[in-house]
């Protein structure tokens, strides 16, 4: 007994050590966003609190060739260390297929389904890609549109520039990823006036123990409405702070973006205009 009762504080030290590498290995994939010169990019991670501290749960903004940029939100099935691993091989594998066409969000998904089912990834997951695009035509009005397809995951929140609050609910719900890599994937697409901010969120953010989803959906419209005119940064922070009060009881992934005019100068409060050179093609200069 006094032999396993000295093993006791190696074994929680151990395990206090791989909790925290799995967290840093979580957290190096979710790389920072870049920041076109009309967007400020927000991303947070918050692993919940009685979780081995790290899921499936994980955010990604990129740029594609063509110059769009392309946000994901998307959730693994599972809170442990299989989930995490399933999660890196989405996210991974994802990011390749964007960022290396200029493929729209339905084909993406479309896409990562494919290989899914081609490497034997052997996990369901929630998704929903957005990309932010535009025509010299849209902008010159001083829009952007956004195109976005889901996989089976909570719906965006827009807070439109003149202060209204709308749900993207798309049309009818479409399966999870890893179910079907033959089933149809379908955009909707909204024009979004500059001083637009849109969020994407796992379901995290707005389920708790004891509510439904309409209820975490209704409070998470409130919380928004009561901070929408803080700096982006400051939103997201006080956003997560009040819908789960410190003590999360699901992983919670959330990106935010907010638009800028595009002629004017980009706001300090948006940090530096931060983003990769283009992806240079054979035969292009």
């Amino acid at each position: 007994m006094a032999a396993r009762a000295g093993l006791a504080p190696d074994a929680d030290r151990v395990s206090r050590e791989h909790a925290q590498l799995a967290e840093e290995l979580q957290r190096s994939l979710l790389t920072p966003p870049p920041e076109p010169d009309h967007a400020h990019i927000v991303v947070r991670c918050i692993p919940a609190s009685e979780s081995a501290r790290v899921g499936g749960d994980w955010y990604d903004a990129s740029m594609q060739p063509g110059g769009a940029t392309m946000l994901v939100i998307g959730d693994v099935v599972g809170h442990d260390a299989q989930a995490a691993a399933a999660m890196g091989r989405l996210h991974g594998l994802l990011r390749g297929i964007a960022t290396a066409t200029d493929a729209g969000p339905a084909q993406v998904l479309t896409g990562l389904d494919q290989v899914m089912e081609l490497l034997q990834v052997q996990t369901l997951a929630t998704a929903v890609i957005a990309r932010l695009e535009q025509t010299t035509e849209e902008f010159d009005r001083g829009v952007t549109r956004l195109v976005w397809a889901s996989a089976g995951h909570p719906a965006l929140l827009v807070v439109h520039a003149d202060g209204r609050l709308e749900f993207l609910e798309g049309g009818r719900a479409e399966l999870l990823l890893g179910v079907d890599p033959t089933t149809a994937r379908t955009e909707q697409t909204i024009e979004l006036d500059r001083g637009a901010t849109v969020l994407l969120g796992t379901d995290g953010l707005v389920e708790e123990r004891g509510s439904d989803l309409d209820q975490g959906q209704q409070r998470l419209q409130e919380v928004v409405a009561d901070l929408v005119d803080l700096p982006l940064e400051e939103l997201c922070d006080a956003l997560v702070a009040r819908m789960v009060d410190g003590h999360p009881d699901d992983d919670i992934a959330l990106v935010a973006v907010r638009l800028y005019r595009q002629d004017e100068v980009r706001p300090a409060v948006a940090g530096p205009n931060e983003i990769l050179p283009p992806l240079r093609r054979p035969g292009h200069s």
